[in-house]
């Protein structure tokens, strides 16, 4: 079933439930979930709230073969399980597998210019804010959403 066939709310409750097998199939290989929906709004909230900007973070989506290089979303981006459509791409949060902020990044691949990124101010508010399942490093943080 895809959404181009869906004739009725059944059609709609049999493609959410194929999306769930699907999702539970992928994730087997993991042993922990460590983000739900609240605690990903909380990440996210925390983030926005803390006034660091990211400009670059590369969010690795289970079963993709590479992540994908995009800014981090603002309020209006967020809704409970997913990130609206427009700028982002409506992904559930729970797709997420893990997300790379870096200390420094290229705003233009092969051009030496970089720009920072205040990582250690994110962590500050992320310690701050509750436990998050986070790795610091000089090359950046990573929150990993399974193990």
């Amino acid at each position: 079933m895809t959404l181009a066939n869906i004739q009725s709310r059944n059609d709609f409750v049999a493609l959410d439930a194929l999306e769930d097998q699907r999702y539970r199939a992928a994730v087997a290989k993991y042993s922990a979930s460590l983000m739900s929906d609240a605690k990903w709004l909380k990440f996210f909230r925390t983030v926005i709230q803390s006034g660091v900007a990211i400009e670059r973070a590369a969010w690795q989506l289970i079963g993709a073969p590479r992540p994908i290089w995009e800014s981090f979303p603002e309020e209006h981006n967020l809704m409970r399980t997913r990130f609206a459509d427009g700028r982002f791409q409506p992904w559930e949060y729970r797709w997420i597998e893990s997300v790379f902020v870096p200390t420094t990044f290229n705003p233009t691949p092969g051009v030496g210019y970089e720009r920072k990124q205040d990582v250690g101010l994110l962590v500050d508010a992320l310690e701050a804010a509750g436990k998050f399942p986070i790795e610091v490093s000089a090359a950046g943080l990573v929150l990993r959403a399974y193990q």
